[in-house]
């Protein structure tokens, strides 16, 4: 979806749809790249969005069924860099990360990673300025394929192919232009993973349209993501350094790479 604060909420947990109404005739539909388009300009245009892709936002996370609430934290600098950190109580620190040399997470569940392969691919294609606006650099072809109602609101379903190969949707609003849902499917360490979201409650923040709620389900978990300030400008450098864990695994790695590359060379 074409605005990095959807992206960056992704690094960690991901998105959904609500029930679907009767599709029109093919004809009646508009074309799906003037509806990225007309998104792009409803938000604050193209311009603005990439001017700002320096920030931080604070919000909360929360599981109702769990009776659970924890503090938020997404930070974004340039290139491409974007770091989420989310304090589970009683449960620890979850943390997630990429820049375009490393992708990694940290949580009390299943330890440091370092992402690789399709789970690579995948994070990749919701954090780099070019795949959050939907450039076709990164995206292979979209299409609208109906219009459906999402949250009491119509909007056009568009399919999105990926270069990777990897499929989703975004639906966006017949009056106001606006993203107003998502499905994704997201390669994880459990396997692949299919989440549908709900997006509502946009504000101006500066230049730009920024919503500030997010609906999700989820292997049967019904997630609300909030965020409550966005603040632009570089982000405490802080929020970025690496944890320990993860710093040991990089060095294992290149240490790895090191081995094979002086095997191959003797």
């Amino acid at each position: 979806m074409p605005h990095p604060f959807i992206a960056l909420l992704t690094l960690f947990i991901v998105l959904a749809v609500a029930a679907v109404a009767p599709a029109t005739a093919d004809d009646e539909l508009p074309d799906a790249r003037d509806l990225i388009n007309r998104y792009i300009e409803a938000v604050g245009g193209r311009e603005a969005l990439l001017n700002q892709t320096e920030a931080t936002m604070t919000g909360s996370f929360e599981m109702a069924a769990m009776g659970l609430s924890a503090p938020l934290v997404v930070a974004s600098r340039p290139p491409a860099d974007r770091v989420v950190r989310v304090e589970m109580p009683q449960m620890g620190e979850i943390i997630s990360g990429y820049t375009r040399d490393v992708a990694w997470s940290v949580d009390p569940f299943m330890g440091a990673r370092l992402l690789d392969g399709a789970e690579l691919a995948s994070l990749k294609e919701q954090s780099e300025p070019g795949a959050l606006l939907r450039d076709e650099g990164y995206v292979a072809s979209v299409q609208t394929v109906e219009r459906t109602t999402i949250g009491g609101e119509e909007c056009f379903r568009v399919r999105i192919e990926w270069q990777s190969g990897r499929e989703g949707f975004d639906c966006y609003a017949v009056d106001s232009g606006l993203l107003v849902g998502m499905e994704t499917t997201q390669t994880t360490a459990m396997g692949e993973i299919t989440s549908v979201s709900e997006i509502s409650d946009y504000q101006r923040f500066d230049d730009v349209l920024i919503p500030t709620r997010m609906e999700m389900s989820l292997m049967g978990q019904r997630q609300v993501l909030a965020i409550d300030s966005v603040e632009f400008g570089t982000p405490d450098p802080a929020l970025f350094e690496l944890p320990p864990a993860i710093e040991a695994l990089i060095e294992a790695e290149q240490a790895k790479e090191q081995a094979e590359e002086a095997v191959e060379e003797s």
